[in-house]
């Protein structure tokens, strides 16, 4: 028995049980809300054109986005990973978890006696609060495959050192994975330049000589200064952008060469205030007072992570142990860490400086994270290396390496908690659109007031949308598109005239017209369906002025009905749900547009067998117009009198449905005492 809790305590707090320790540490930060994750933002463009024009199209896609070699990666992965987003996100935490075993072998590679210390690095990397776009789980695969290759080729170049019988064969390969991460995905070349610094230090061990060291510091680089070198070259002078695109063109490379001193100035500006936001951004955020809502339960099981987080890495960074010849090792660690974290933290965002750009004057935050990837590496790197010199005592050390894994535990769950969010509203919005409208004829422009869904955009919706549609055959010219008309055109009155609305993005062009649309309003959060307004909505009062006034121009003859349901992606979102109360909102409003008022009571039956209600009064009005065409006045007058008591200043609307009664529905003396009753108890009067 003690043999085998000897050989238990040998394995499971050593350096054999850190892969798994960085797993679990990758699992608490990004894998447990895994299964309420979907796709977001650049997910889509990746999504629409694999699944509506074919996986092959993703070469001509991603030449538009001026990535034509990672077409082979994200052609392989549709068709290995298809298209259910879990799929897609237990890839993306594999990728990050290799990504971190990967570094922490390069770091035992150079420094075999500072196990602790690489552990300790790979397991903050692992989950360092600032790269927020885990849950990019398509799109951010080009990323996490890069660094993986920027990685290994970093480790066999290491070991192409260390192992002088095997250096050809060893670089070769390494040169190969080289240019593989750099034409797959240009984010790590800056972190090439590291490459001569680690040369350095293991050079630096045999050769004492400088002239010789730097010699063959040369020498061994030569390699990897030659693939950077046509990389750059390919980048600089023969790649071209298709006409009418203008992405990543390396503005300030062109100026070293037209004025040197400006471009210099902006280099080390950029990697300075990029270098602090690297390391501080996620911290301050981590610690937010905002983030302590203990009536959210959502808040209250982010903090028992968190916690069993700090008791897992306290546990397992107390009882490390290292190798027996750890205890006292005689290197270059505190020389050369420096040496790396330093140039890692500085060097890594010069791809994205050579563009013209850097992360903390970026407008958005979450999407500009993603170029400090590389940059994390020197970040997680550095913060090691500051602890261990300003704090001696080893149990204080732990406590707050501890309590910083932890902390940035709870920083990736709260930030993953609005992608789920946003998912959940995708899944909604989606449902209920192919509810309300089975097919929505072709040229369509959908608005609404703002942008209604979270961590999106306007062409990822758009994206999404037509993915909803399953529309296939697209060339150049996607059916519908979707405008946020505050940020589009907030003249309303402009749009009700007929105002052109226009988008391009990678390969599809829509050019529609405001006398085209289809207004929704979608409010989930207020407990609201999915409203498709229409001209006889300008007197509602739940929504804003500008909606209502709008809501002249939605045209709902635009919706067609279908002989069969159709049902969304099944591979994508899942199975629907149909025993919801937006569904039978969605069905009585569309019967309603097409007269088919026997249905709407059909839908009326079913829902009340199902236990399923509204929540907003305007919800019940394509129900009381239905049971007001079938002479069922008791149940118009129920309905029209609970409306107003769940939703107040429903009256306006409540008061067109009883007019459009008036004049559509059978006549009958009950018909017209009932009306005149409603209408006099809603005071309608004052609002005609």
């Amino acid at each position: 028995m003690k043999k085998i809790r000897s050989l238990y305590q040998k394995i499971l707090f050593t350096e054999k049980s850190a892969p798994l320790a960085f797993l679990i540490a990758c699992i608490l930060g990004f894998g447990l809300m895994i299964p309420n994750l979907g796709f977001y933002m650049d997910d889509w463009h990746y999504v629409f054109y694999a699944y509506n024009k074919g996986i092959e199209s993703l070469r001509e896609m991603l030449l538009y986005d001026s990535r034509p070699y990672a077409a082979w990666l994200y052609i392989l992965a549709f068709k290995v990973l298809g298209f259910k987003p879990i799929y897609w996100h237990i890839m993306a935490l594999l990728m990050r978890w290799l990504t971190v075993v990967s570094l922490w072998k390069i770091l035992i590679a150079i420094w075999p006696k500072r196990t602790r210390e690489a552990t300790t690095v790979a397991l903050l990397f692992a989950v360092y609060p600032f790269f927020m776009l885990q849950p990019f789980a398509v799109g951010s695969t080009h990323h996490w495959v890069g660094f993986i290759f920027f990685n290994l080729s970093l480790y066999l170049m290491v070991l192409a050192v260390q192992h002088k019988k095997h250096t050809i064969w060893l670089t070769l390969i390494a040169v190969t994975l080289q240019a593989a991460h750099l034409f797959t995905s240009e984010y790590f070349s800056g972190l090439e330049l590291l490459r001569p610094f680690i040369l350095w230090i293991l050079i630096s061990r045999t050769e004492l000589s400088i002239p010789k060291r730097f010699w063959q510091v040369f020498l061994r680089w030569i390699p990897y200064i030659l693939v950077l070198g046509m990389f750059a070259y390919w980048r600089v002078a023969i790649f071209e952008n298709v006409e009418g695109v203008n992405r990543n063109s390396p503005v300030i490379l062109n100026q070293l060469f037209s004025e040197p001193f400006k471009a210099i100035g902006f280099l080390l500006t950029a990697s300075i205030k990029d270098a602090v936001a690297v390391m501080t951004i996620g911290w301050q955020n981590a610690m937010s007072a905002e983030m302590l809502d203990f009536n959210s339960v959502f808040v209250r099981f982010r903090l028992f992570v968190s916690a069993i987080s700090f008791a897992i890495a306290f546990v397992y960074f107390s009882k490390f142990q290292p190798s027996s010849d750890e205890d006292k090792p005689s290197d270059d660690w505190s020389t050369g860490s420096i040496l790396l974290a330093v140039v890692g933290l500085m060097v890594g965002g010069l791809p994205v400086w050579l563009i013209g750009r850097y992360i903390i004057e970026s407008k958005n935050l979450l999407s500009a994270s993603r170029f400090g990837i590389p940059s994390m590496l020197g970040a997680a790197f550095l913060l090691v290396l500051i602890v261990d010199y300003f704090i001696s005592d080893k149990k204080k050390k732990i406590i707050l390496f501890s309590l910083c894994l932890a902390l940035a535990v709870n920083f990736h769950l709260d930030n993953t908690k609005e992608f789920q969010y946003s998912w959940e509203k995708q899944v909604r919005l989606a449902d209920q659109l192919l509810w309300r409208a089975p097919q929505i004829e072709s040229g369509t422009a959908i608005l609404t007031d703002e942008e209604v869904l979270g961590i999106m955009g306007e062409y990822a919706v758009s994206f999404s949308i037509n993915t909803t549609y399953q529309v296939k055959n697209i060339e150049t010219t996607p059916p519908y598109w979707y405008f946020p008309f505050y940020y589009t055109n907030p003249n309303v009155d402009e749009l009700l005239k007929g105002a052109p609305l226009e988008y391009s993005k990678l390969t599809m062009n829509f050019s529609g017209n405001s006398n085209k649309m289809l207004l929704l309003s979608f409010n989930p959060e207020m407990k609201r369906c999915l409203w498709v307004m229409q001209p006889q909505d300008t007197n509602l009062r739940l929504v804003s002025d500008d909606m209502r006034k709008l809501s002249a121009g939605s045209d709902i003859n635009l919706i067609q009905q279908t002989d069969s349901e159709p049902t969304l992606p099944e591979s994508i979102y899942g199975k629907q749900n149909n025993q919801t109360w937006c569904y039978y909102f969605e069905k009585a409003d569309l019967a309603r547009q097409y007269g088919q008022w026997d249905e709407i009571a059909r839908l009326w039956a079913e829902s009340k067998s199902v236990g399923e209600q509204a929540d907003n009064g305007f919800e019940y009005i394509p129900f009381i117009e239905g049971f007001g065409h079938l002479e069922d006045w008791e149940q118009v007058k129920t309905l029209t009198k609970f409306s107003k008591k769940v939703t107040a200043g429903l009256e306006p609307s409540l008061c067109s449905a009883l007019d459009r009664l008036a004049v559509n529905a059978p006549t009958s003396q009950q018909r017209d005492d009932t009306i005149k009753n409603l209408k006099d108890d809603l005071k309608c009067g004052n609002y005609q």
